[in-house]
């Protein structure tokens, strides 16, 4: 039997790669019986395992040795060794295991369990394009009907004037009355007036109108103010626009330039004012804007209280027309420049609420007016640049004229002779003007006493002293006073604010 080789000594033996975390050994004395070690001279070493001792019977210093056996009770404790040697170290890495999971039984959700539809973006599309379409398609049977009505509606009663240049039958003839009392005629001509007129104020028929509705009686305006408002203005209307119907082409044009004929709202119009009611109380036009004449139609307007005209010394021309005294309320009448050939002392009569009166410059106005001025209560009586047959000083002075005048001027008339010698009964004249005429002396003695503002200049034949305190230099509140180009002079004392050079 070989004996144990040195190199199998377990002590001479080193492993150069131990095991990781190779845990501590741990010595365990050998039980001390002589019998387990028979003739063991040597000293047991501390250190000796459980390793060592089962490999002393190859130990060479021992000799040869009996097969060592392991009590019972050393067997328990090596095991009980090992359990606690367990315990102190960690447990070995083991694979990650994964346990199924069971899924939670969820409720069903209804939206979900709704069947997808396939998606068309052209026919969403194409649905939005027909929708689209109908509105459109429904606004417009819409407009269109409401025009078809609006149409129906603004020519349900106008049967019978379509066209301007149609002519009314007298109402005296055939004419029946409506209910409202009315006749036909003048029913139609409001309607016309009423619906057509404001879309197209030329179009509608003054000329067979006017007279229709002139003849509404004044019992219809006191029972149907709405509709009777509507016939004042629609009189009205015609009676201006026969003013731009009879006036030049250029007339035209200056009228429409000033908003004449564009519309129904004739107080609006360039020269037309209108009072409180609706009324036209005032004209005032000037050239080129002016008629060629003085139409018959604008005496329909009969709450005008005043007329102004300026023309060019051509236009306005002609005759004042014949119903010109119908202007019953005319209080201011101020013709210049005109070509108008007369203004007859009737019609100036007639007009009873004449307070001024003003004629400028109205070269082919000749007649004698005097008697018509003295029964009319002038306040203002103006009379310039055009001659006059005979001086109304005389008439106007034991007239009731004479009595309401405050102003007198009739300069540049062609006045001659003498003055009266008393002109104190003008009681209320505050202003004389005799320019540029050929009066003669003698001077009157005495003057109106509330005599302001006197003007004789450019009356050559006029000559001699005015003594202070005589005649016009008595005059204790004259503030204005003007002789110069006479022949007249003062003493020494002077003639108050009186100018002789």
């Amino acid at each position: 039997m070989n004996s144990p080789s040195l190199s199998d000594d377990p002590r001479l033996h080193w492993d150069r790669r131990p095991p990781r975390h190779a845990p501590p050994a741990i010595t365990v004395p050998p039980p001390s019986s002589a019998d387990y070690y028979p003739q063991h001279t040597r000293s047991q070493s501390d250190w000796t395992n459980t390793v060592t001792l089962q490999s002393l019977h190859r130990d060479p210093e021992l000799g040869t040795v009996k097969e060592a056996t392991t009590p019972r009770a050393s067997r328990f404790h090596n095991r009980l060794t090992k359990y606690l040697f367990d315990l102190r170290m960690p447990p070995p890495e083991r694979p990650q295991q994964w346990y199924p999971i069971n899924e939670v039984p969820l409720r069903s959700w209804p939206p979900l369990e709704v069947e997808k539809k396939r998606r068309c973006h052209h026919c969403e599309a194409d649905n939005d394009r027909r929708r689209r379409n109908m509105v459109l398609f429904a606004a417009l049977v819409v407009i269109l009907l409401f025009l078809l009505g609006n149409i129906i509606f603004l020519n349900v009663r106008v049967v019978r004037l379509s066209s301007p240049s149609r002519t009314l039958v007298p109402p005296s003839t055939t004419n029946a009355s409506t209910s409202n009392g009315l006749s036909e005629d003048a029913q139609q001509c409001l309607s016309q007036y009423t619906l057509n007129a404001p879309s197209d104020p030329q179009g509608y028929p003054c000329s067979t109108c006017l007279g229709a509705l002139q003849d509404v009686p004044s019992a219809f305006f006191e029972s149907n103010q709405g509709d009777g408002e509507q016939i004042t203005n629609a009189i009205q209307f015609c009676g201006l626009r026969s003013i731009f119907e009879t006036a030049s082409s250029d007339g035209q044009l200056g009228l429409s330039n000033s908003g004449w004929a564009k519309d129904v709202r004739f107080c609006a119009w360039q020269g037309v004012r209108c009072d409180g009611f609706g009324r036209v109380a005032s004209i005032q036009l000037s050239f080129p804007a002016v008629p060629a004449k003085i139409p018959d139609e604008v005496t329909a307007l009969t709450g005008l209280t005043s007329l102004q005209l300026i023309g060019d010394t051509n236009v306005p021309a002609g005759d004042l027309p014949a119903s010109f005294n119908a202007l019953k309320t005319l209080t201011t009448l101020h013709l210049e420049s005109t070509a108008i050939n007369t203004l007859p002392s009737a019609m100036l009569s007639s007009l009873g609420n004449l307070t001024t009166v003003t004629l400028v410059k109205n070269a082919k106005m000749t007649g004698d007016m005097s008697s018509g001025f003295t029964s009319l209560p002038l306040k203002n009586l103006v009379i310039n640049g055009q001659p006059l047959p005979t001086n109304p000083v005389s008439a106007l002075l034991s007239s009731l004229a004479g009595r309401s005048l405050q102003t007198l001027d009739l300069s540049s008339t062609s006045l001659s002779g003498s003055l009266p010698a008393d002109l104190s009964g003008f009681a209320s004249l505050v202003e004389l003007h005799l320019d540029n005429n050929g009066l003669t002396n003698p001077l009157p003695s005495t003057f109106p006493p509330n005599l302001q503002a006197l003007t004789l200049t450019n009356n050559s034949q006029l000559g001699g002293l005015v003594p202070s305190g005589t005649s016009f230099c008595a005059l204790a509140q004259l503030k204005t006073c003007d002789v110069r180009g006479s022949g007249l002079s003062t003493n020494a004392q002077g003639c108050g604010a009186c100018q002789f050079t």
